[in-house]
């Protein structure tokens, strides 16, 4: 965690989740890892990480390989790639949004549901089970 009262001009690297609390200026780098922008955090950076979650305020470039989620109190200027992305209402976004797509058989590998091509095209598709196999 980075306290409030703390300033960084730089470079950070790490593979464990950071909270940052206090004001980053510079490039943050955490592949595997989840970054928290607190309420009060400042952040002026190009980020990488696994996830991004934003109460605070951040300027720059982010790419998250998971999913970005904007709090209802943050503010948010620049460009994100992103898997996923969350806003609550109040949220504040300024810039570009590109979703990136993970191919499908990494999607549903190891888990009970069905891809969209699987799934009803209509609700009354829904209801007549023979109209699943379009």
């Amino acid at each position: 965690m980075l306290g409030k009262n703390v300033i960084v001009r730089g470079e950070i690297r790490s593979q464990e989740d950071l909270r940052i609390e206090g004001e980053v200026e510079g490039t943050i780098e955490m592949k595997d890892g989840r970054l928290t922008i607190a309420a009060n955090g400042k952040v002026r950076a190009t980020v990488k990480a696994r996830e991004i979650r934003i109460l605070g305020s951040i300027q720059g470039s982010i790419e998250a390989v998971e999913k970005v989620y904007i709090g209802n109190s943050a503010h948010f200027e620049g460009d994100i790639q992103t898997g996923g992305i969350i806003v609550e209402d109040g949220g504040y976004i300024r810039g570009n949004v590109e979703l990136s797509r993970r191919p499908a058989c990494a999607q549903n590998a190891g888990t009970d549901q069905p891809s969209l091509d699987q799934l009803p095209h209509t609700m009354s598709d829904a209801s007549n089970p023979a109209s699943n196999h379009l």
